[in-house]
């Protein structure tokens, strides 16, 4: 049976961006075919690459009421080629889950690579600081109901999601009120930079067949501002300092994406309501410019950890610095 691995974010394995016209496949994709979605990924030379393994306490969740009294924005999926899987309502990262018992989960993915970011890579290296110390997370935030993260709103089609039964292609529009919650870059268990708010935005393209290798999908922002949390001892201000600067050189914001790895190590567990799909986490937080300058090429392969049967591999090297 098909069914999708990711019902919110993608995955994520490829670098490269390709300048010819390319056959529909599931590492590609055009996104000036996007119709409702107003921003774009943006290359950048200056990359941090996460991953978060549901297995280690870590990745994040997609969840939806189980509760038939409770009215929920899920809805199933349309467009021309897809499975037909529900898309859950909510997303957040596993140290804000509703799974029961609480995950007491700390943080939603680890640091497995970096590209560019050259004054947080020396201070990393010259403070003898390992990649797998810095982590990433977002969700509500802690005094938030469940409810108050990313969701699909009311789920309106043609508001919060745009799909249609003769079309392969879906957007979708994860929104919430940027005072409830909150992504950030962490050294060990503390908060040292929040990075801004923004919507989330996910496609989908179901190829031209029902079978899920000519498919593609992606989840990103727009291009957001990145702050140093107050009060830092010494050590943590410095790393977010210089974090900030070479964000500050390659344009002044940063963007996230996700994108498909391959990973099928799901799995589905229920709390306080909810069912909830505890996913891998593979996750790009690059250093962009604060106005998207167009591609060069028609289509973008996101895919940053490079050939990602490797996840396994990325698992082994979180203790291990990369460049």
């Amino acid at each position: 049976m098909r069914t999708h691995r990711l019902s919110i974010f993608l995955g994520l394995t490829a670098t490269a961006a390709v300048c010819a016209p390319l056959p529909v496949q599931a590492a590609s994709f055009n996104f000036n075919s996007l119709q409702n979605i107003p921003s774009r990924p943006i290359e950048s030379n200056d990359k941090l690459n996460f991953f978060g393994d549901p297995f280690e306490n870590q990745g994040y969740t997609a969840f939806f009421s189980i509760n038939p009294a409770v009215p929920d924005c899920s809805y199933r999926e349309i467009s021309l080629n897809s499975p037909g899987n529900i898309a859950p309502c909510y997303t957040t990262g596993r140290p804000r889950s509703p799974e029961e018992p609480a995950s007491g989960a700390t943080r939603s993915a680890t640091l497995n690579n970096v590209t560019g970011f050259s004054n947080f890579f020396s201070y990393l290296t010259s403070n003898n600081i390992p990649l797998s110390s810095i982590g990433f997370s977002y969700g509500q935030r802690s005094d938030r109901d469940f409810t108050d993260t990313w969701s699909l709103g009311a789920g309106i089609r043609g508001q919060d999601w745009f799909a249609s039964e003769n079309s392969t292609l879906e957007e979708r529009f994860y929104r919430a009120n940027p005072d409830d919650v909150e992504i950030f870059i962490s050294y060990g268990t503390s908060q040292i930079v929040n990075i801004g708010y923004s919507p989330i935005y996910t496609v989908f393209e179901y190829g031209p067949t029902p079978l899920t290798d000519d498919d593609f999908e992606a989840g990103f922002t727009d291009p957001v501002t990145a702050s140093k949390v107050a009060g830092l001892d010494p050590l943590a201000a410095g790393l977010a300092d210089a974090f900030l600067q070479d964000v500050a050189n390659a344009g002044g914001n940063v963007q996230l994406l996700i994108a498909d790895s391959g990973v099928e190590d799901v799995n589905f567990t229920t709390g306080n309501g909810y069912g909830v799909i505890r996913l891998p986490f593979p996750v790009s937080l690059r250093a962009v410019p604060s106005v998207a300058v167009p591609e060069p090429c028609s289509a973008l392969g996101l895919l940053m950890f490079g050939a990602l049967g490797a996840v396994s591999h990325l698992k082994k090297q979180n203790k291990s610095v990369s460049r």
